[in-house]
Parts: C-alpha cells; structure tokens; sequence
C-alpha cells in the first residue's frame, strides 16, 4: 500500500533511535528512512537491509567491457588482414593484456553509474522529512504512515525516546 505520507522522530542518542526502530519493526509499521550523521551498523542489523546491487552490476560492467575489447581488437585484426607469415590468425597472447584493460574499464564505469544511480544523485527534489540536524548531531526515523495510524506511531517514538515528531509529506 503506497503512502505519501508520515511522521518524522528526532532522536538526540543512538539508543533511543536503535530502541525505536526495534519497536517500530516489531509493531510492523514501514521505516522509510533513517536519517544518521555516521554509519550505524546497528541499524542495517536492525532493519535487515540486503547487500547493494553495485557489485553486481560491476562484475557485468567488467565482463561486457572484457568482451567488447577483444571483439573490437578481433574486429580490427580481420578488417586490416595484417596476417603475416607463421604467426596465427587471431593470436590471442597479446589480447590478454586489452581483455585485462577493458575489464577494468567497464568495471569502473559501470560501478560509477551504479553509484550515481543508486545513490539518487541529482537530487532534484528535498528528501522528505529531512532535517540540517541530522547532519551535525541528530538522529531521525522516517515512518510511513496513514491518518489513522499516526497517534500510534507518534506514542511509539515519543515513549522511545523523541524529542520531537513532525509530519512529513512527500
């Protein structure tokens, strides 16, 4: 069920976001977002989030820029007809080395989209319930919630510990 709306809670401590965010995944409610000023293993552990896609693309990024090399280094060989006397017609020992280049190519460009991509960049809209603070020294949970369920969700993270809960529409 699509939401567009929800609530934001403002934490001043890491335990009373971690606490926060074990009764809200208890309680079954959806964690839009958590917004930290430093990595927190213990909210990936929490909120069980699967390993990133990047890897994935990378490893094919590597694999297509392997390939197109040789096959443009193949190309290149049959076009020309530079075959000369006793040497092969496709000697595959000095392609090794263009293989091993345009893997590192497609890789490292395949990972740089993956990470633009994935990392929403550019940013063209505000992110929803966002707060300056939680760059600095504030922690903050975005709930997807509707109507109804928001006077739980606000008693939820009040008595875990918010200092304070907005609304947040996006």
């Amino acid at each position: 069920m699509p939401h567009d709306e929800g609530l934001v809670g403002i934490f001043s401590y890491v335990d009373d976001l971690l606490k926060a965010l074990e009764r809200l995944k208890q309680a079954g409610y959806r964690i839009e977002n958590v917004y930290t000023p430093l990595h927190l293993p213990e909210v990936e552990d929490i909120l069980g989030k699967k390993p990133s896609v990047v890897r994935l693309i990378t490893l094919l990024g590597g694999i297509c820029g392997g390939l197109s090399t040789v096959g443009l280094a193949v190309y290149a060989h049959l076009s020309f007809s530079l075959i000369t006397s006793g040497k092969p017609v496709l000697p595959w020992v000095p392609w090794v080395i263009v293989c091993f280049e345009g893997t590192i190519l497609g890789a490292v460009l395949s990972s740089m989209v993956a990470w633009v991509v994935k990392g929403g960049m550019p940013r063209l809209r505000s992110v929803p319930g966002y707060d300056p603070a939680f760059s600095q020294d504030r922690f903050g949970i975005l709930v997807a919630c509707t109507g109804s369920e928001q006077e739980q969700v606000r008693t939820l993270l009040t008595e875990a510990g918010a200092g304070e809960v907005r609304h947040a529409a996006w």
